[in-house]
């Protein structure tokens, strides 16, 4: 189980992690090599209440995570991340990916900066 308990302070939007729910999922088939081990998610950012936010989607790898449509997750949008935790941090090239999901959300709480929930 994995659980996050947010504290906003301002600014609270983190720019290299935040919280999304999989909206879809993409069928590939051909892909790199690089991505065998991972599934193609469609991401949508939510607020701290769990509603999308905005417009904007992401592609993002499941390093093996196993997130499906409807669950929330905590992406990172950095590219050192990605090769990190896909294991591909020595390779030429790297991974060619930059917004990674590093983990399934179970459940969350959100405290205020001045300490209440």
């Amino acid at each position: 189980m994995f659980s996050l308990t947010l504290t906003l302070r301002t600014p609270f939007w983190l720019p290299l992690m935040f919280l999304c729910r999989v909206t879809g999922t993409v069928v590939s088939t051909q892909k790199s090599d690089r991505f065998r081990t991972a599934k193609l998610l469609i991401v949508h950012r939510v607020d701290t209440q769990g509603d999308l936010v905005g417009s904007n989607e992401l592609l993002a790898l499941d390093p093996n995570y196993d997130a499906g449509v409807g669950d929330v997750v905590l992406v990172a949008k950095e590219g050192a991340v990605v090769a990190q935790l896909m294991g591909d941090d020595e390779a030429p090239g790297g991974v060619p990916a930059n917004v990674i999901i590093i983990g399934v959300v179970d459940d969350w709480s959100v405290i205020d900066g001045d300490g209440t929930a």
